[in-house]
């Protein structure tokens, strides 16, 4: 590491904004969530790959999983059982609440190990938990001005960098790295 580089990271921990800010994959460059995709890409380059959808906004929901357990008895022979988890879903597909037998948790490795948080994106619980049985959605209204927008997302793949990283962007604005 220069000395350049050096001085630059202590004056960058010094600065109290700089804690919500993240480095480019590619360099020492400063981004921060909100950032659009063409400040990102002036400041981090090119991506090595780049995948942009439309996800429709399906409004609020509650999903329901019932995950097994195996449980020890009093007799050798262990019982297994099912363990009720819930996942609920503000307006914008973001995960508010997660219920696991009860109690509400602010994330969860109950999904096969995967990491389950709040705030995550109904694509990423569906990776982690698979299809819900249940699902609980809001009533549509007969009010077709009442229909969320769809949401386009961006995802920049950063794959000559060790290790691999994403960068997530909706509507235009930076809003997670992995």
């Amino acid at each position: 590491m220069s000395v350049k580089h050096l001085v630059s990271a202590l004056i960058l921990l010094s600065m109290t904004h700089a804690s919500y800010a993240l480095f480019c994959p590619t360099n020492f460059s400063i981004i921060q969530e909100g950032d659009s995709i063409d400040k990102v890409t002036s400041l981090c380059g090119k991506p090595d790959s780049q995948e942009t959808k439309e996800v429709k906004t399906e409004g609020p929901q509650e999903w329901s999983y019932f995950i097994p357990q195996t449980v020890g008895t009093i007799t050798s022979n262990p019982a297994t059982g099912t363990m009720k988890t819930q996942i609920a879903f503000d307006a914008n597909s973001k995960v508010v609440n997660i219920n696991v037998n009860g109690i509400g948790v602010g994330s969860t490795t109950i999904c096969n190990g995967a990491n389950v948080s709040l705030g995550d994106t109904q694509e990423s619980v569906k990776r982690a938990c698979g299809d819900p049985v249940f699902v609980n959605k809001q009533q549509e209204t007969s009010n077709t001005t009442n229909q969320l927008p769809a949401t386009k997302v961006t995802t920049f793949t950063y794959s000559n960098t060790t290790p691999q990283v994403k960068l997530t962007f909706e509507n235009g604005k930076l809003v997670k790295s992995q």
